[in-house]
């Protein structure tokens, strides 16, 4: 399943591309994400892998129309895709990250604690996913209404 979102506010076009693969466990290689940047945000997808330097060998200088700057494709499992999440913008406490739902449930909860823009979305997106967390369909639709989310917090920020 791709989720496409959208993790920066900015306008200009991208001028490079940096992907992540898996570098261990049965899906070794497989694409976890690909994000494209302007040079401007060059470094944001540190954020993304809570990494301290950038890996030369997965940045590639665009082709062809680029697409706006922040613009993720993201492939991952959804206990690493909401990890993801709380590394860019998602504030939501736990100790125990591979526990979605409860990281979403207590994003949710801070939120409507200091008023955030986006609290009423993320208490939607709690209830679903605590629904049903095994579902794959459930799991889509609370990926997709996150990207809807992070587009409208990105939005805001820049206002």
């Amino acid at each position: 399943m791709t989720v496409h979102r959208q993790i920066t506010s900015c306008q200009a076009h991208a001028t490079i591309t940096v992907t992540h693969r898996a570098s261990r466990g049965t899906n070794r290689g497989s694409l976890l994400w690909q994000v494209y940047v302007c040079d401007r945000h060059r470094l944001l997808p540190l954020q993304l892998t809570g990494a301290s330097s950038l890996n030369h060998k997965a940045t590639h200088p665009i082709t062809g129309t680029p697409p706006r700057c922040g613009t993720l494709h993201d492939h991952q499992p959804i206990h690493q895709a909401i990890e993801s999440h709380a590394r860019t913008w998602l504030h939501a406490p736990t100790e125990h990250p591979d526990r979605w739902v409860e990281r979403l449930s207590n994003a949710a909860a801070l939120a409507a604690h200091v008023g955030a823009g986006q609290a009423g979305a993320l208490d939607q997106i709690a209830r679903i996913a605590e629904a049903g967390p095994d579902s794959p369909v459930v799991q889509a639709r609370v990926l997709e209404l996150l990207a809807r989310a992070e587009t409208a917090a990105a939005a805001a920020a820049r206002r």
